[in-house]
């Protein structure tokens, strides 16, 4: 696979501390009884046409009722939260991220890991599944937060975790890389095939998704070409968790993808972030993306580097994922045709990679699914409803009696203009405001 490596940097533990201090104020606490918000247009992550004048029911850190006002009895000790004029969506589910430390990190590991989930969790986006940690000590450290969040209540994105990669040269070792991660309690198994001669075989990789299977976890697998597209599936991979982007998806693999509904996170600001800053892009000056510069910093700093830009521009394999992802697109619209289950993810805070942003890439990706040919309806439940399906995730994804109330309030409707989901009112968590 096409790949380029960038070293990063931490941003001070200072500027950390600033930023994520945590300062509970009445609107931040955790409600005394039931919250009604009321009067908003909901958009319930199912591809259901939204409900005008709706409100939203919840108690406990769930959702108990929603549907329009007239329907929903709101209980008399209930806070009522007027959401006139707004439209509410699921909080977003990212299907790839990461939140894991790479060898330049000077944040504690516990700081650096919550600061990412703080990052997330400020542009809406309320949980990330994060497919590959670094080390073991961070692969550790996030279940660590995993747990406390699952015994607490979150005040952050919530963190579903694969833990490290898994690997192994022969079949027996693959096995082995399995069990070592149930062991530590890993939510899912992430694992690659980069089209390189030093790759897994079918054999090995096929040995590691049986293994997962039969310990009854889901397996995820880093993909660029066709072929091992269609390998990974025939071994019985749940999720391609990247886009096919080497040659136009066929009939063959979109038969084997809805037979054995497999997920699809096309991932394509992965790419985008390849080569968009062979020079310095307009976004940086963005409010929307400088609201997150106590995470993107020090990043920013080092990508304005000229030396650096330059090499980017010249650099072969840089510019031949300018194709890619245009294959990529291509790709997502025919298998998004087809009814191929789709997720957003997109790879941010990879280990070692700069210029993935945790937060606002969401927002990017979603706007550049809506240009490869998605609707923005589609856009919202690849990024809420089928996200969580992919993920095998029940108790978020969705507006709905029963779900986490994990919500993104938004100014102005996403359905207009999927760019709309960067108008944020407000970011909910286990039903309560951030």
């Amino acid at each position: 696979m096409i790949q380029t490596h960038l070293s990063r940097r931490a941003i001070c533990a200072a500027a950390f501390l600033a930023a994520t201090a945590l300062a509970w104020g009445p609107s931040q606490a955790q409600q005394n009884g039931p919250v009604a918000l009321t009067g908003a247009r909901v958009i319930d992550g199912t591809g259901a046409a939204a409900i005008e004048n709706a409100t939203i029911l919840m108690a406990n850190g769930r959702i108990t009722a929603v549907g329009p006002s007239a329907s929903v009895t709101i209980p008399a000790n209930a806070t009522r939260v007027s959401m006139t004029g707004k439209t509410i969506v699921p909080g977003l589910i990212n299907t790839h991220g990461h939140v894991t430390v790479d060898d330049n990190t000077k944040l504690p590991m516990p700081a650096h890991l919550q600061q990412v989930l703080k990052a997330y969790s400020d542009y809406g986006v309320t949980t990330v599944v994060s497919l590959g940690s670094s080390t073991l000590a961070d692969e550790a450290e996030g279940f660590r937060i995993r747990e406390a969040q699952r015994t607490g209540v979150p005040d952050r994105t919530r963190l579903v975790t694969a833990g490290m990669n898994a690997i192994g040269k022969t079949p027996e070792e693959a096995r082995a890389s399995v069990a070592r991660l149930q062991s530590v309690k890993a939510d899912l198994i992430k694992y690659h095939i980069n089209g390189r001669a030093d790759d897994m075989t079918p054999e090995i990789y096929g040995a590691l998704v049986d293994e997962a299977k039969k310990r009854g976890l889901m397996t995820a697998v880093h993909i660029f070409y066709l072929k091992d597209a269609k390998l990974a599936i025939e071994k019985g991979t749940n999720a391609l968790v990247h886009s096919v982007r080497d040659q136009d998806v066929d009939t063959q693999l979109i038969d084997m993808m809805k037979r054995n509904n497999i997920g699809y996170v096309p991932t394509l600001t992965r790419d985008l972030s390849v080569f968009v800053y062979e020079t310095e892009p307009a976004f940086w000056q963005e409010p929307f993306f400088r609201k997150g510069l106590y995470r993107y910093q020090t990043e920013v700093d080092i990508l304005k580097n000229p030396k650096l830009q330059e090499e980017t521009r010249n650099s072969p394999a840089v510019q031949n994922i300018k194709k890619a992802l245009l294959q990529a697109n291509k790709n997502l619209k025919a298998l998004a045709d087809a009814g191929v289950l789709i997720g957003m993810g997109t790879d941010t805070s990879s280990p070692n990679d700069l210029g993935r942003w945790p937060g606002y890439f969401e927002h990017v990706e979603m706007e550049m699914m809506a240009q490869a040919g998605l609707t923005p309806m589609q856009v919202i439940k690849s990024a809420t409803g089928d996200a969580a399906r992919i993920m095998k995730l029940n108790d978020v994804g969705a507006i709905a009696p029963g779900k986490a109330a994990d919500l993104l309030v938004l100014n102005a409707n996403p359905l207009t203009n999927i760019r709309n989901t960067r108008e944020i009112d407000s970011v909910w968590i286990a039903g309560r405001k951030l």
